[in-house]
């Protein structure tokens, strides 16, 4: 039996012990318990486990999100993390793009945190009124201090979900490891705003270990694409377990 049949009938089974249950939506990306985010609020929370039919909620990711303008009327090449190349440079290498951190705090904040939090993003989300931006090409760079680096390019054009009918949202399911030493690099149109979400699903905290949580807290990614599509039900006398079996 391969992982993918021995993931299946775990959720089969789980299936049949929470028939009731329909709030799975959710349903994908890392299903282990998320300890402490942040080391302060989730002391108590004792995770969950879907094979053993508990039916406690799993936290779900709370993104980042990030706003590139390039209000130019020429392409420029946008930056996201790099704070190991980046950190004695105000701007962070954005140039003339105007950057904005739409959750609150500054997005010289954000990518420093990545100096002492990695985390592990899932799923990403690109906004922007203009069409041709989403179909541009995204470079990913893993460097180190001793001069080696690998990159590898994210083609938007190709990652559009076949349920998404909306030309200014695409959603793409990336898993991408973030540290210091990561950079994305990316053309930002002219005149164009692009707006990138990100969902971690893993984060690495050493301060929620000293708040009695885990040093390596997970999340699941919420489900962003297709969720008015019809479920597809099996109608059967047979338990699920031995359909599956034939």
């Amino acid at each position: 039996m391969n992982a993918n049949e021995k993931e299946l009938y775990r959720f089969l089974g789980v299936a049949e012990k929470m028939s009731g249950y329909d709030g799975m939506d959710y349903f994908e990306g890392d299903l282990s318990s998320f300890d402490d985010f942040d080391g302060d609020d989730y002391d108590s929370y004792d995770g969950m486990s879907f094979a053993t039919g508990n039916a406690q909620t799993q936290n779900v990711s709370d993104p980042y999100v990030i706003q590139y303008d390039n209000a130019t009327l020429g392409t420029l090449t946008g930056t996201l993390f790099g704070y190991n190349n980046y950190f004695q440079d105000p701007l962070f290498n954005i140039g003339l793009i105007s950057v904005t951190n739409l959750q609150g705090t500054t997005y010289r904040t954000f990518v420093g945190q990545t100096s002492n939090k990695p985390l592990k993003i899932g799923k990403w989300r690109f906004q922007s009124a203009n069409s041709s931006q989403l179909a541009q090409t995204l470079t990913i760079t893993h460097f180190d201090a001793n001069g080696k680096s690998y990159s590898t390019p994210l083609n938007l054009s190709i990652m559009r979900d076949a349920y998404q009918f909306q030309s200014d949202i695409l959603d793409v399911s990336k898993v991408v490891v973030v540290d210091a030493n990561t950079e994305i690099t990316f053309p930002v149109l002219a005149s164009t705003i692009l707006v990138i979400s990100m969902f971690p699903t893993a984060v690495l905290s050493s301060k929620a270990v000293l708040s009695g949580g885990s040093s390596l807290n997970t999340a699941v990614a919420p489900r962003l694409s297709g969720k008015n599509v019809a479920p597809v039900i099996i109608n059967t006398n047979q338990s699920a377990g031995s359909v599956i079996k034939r």
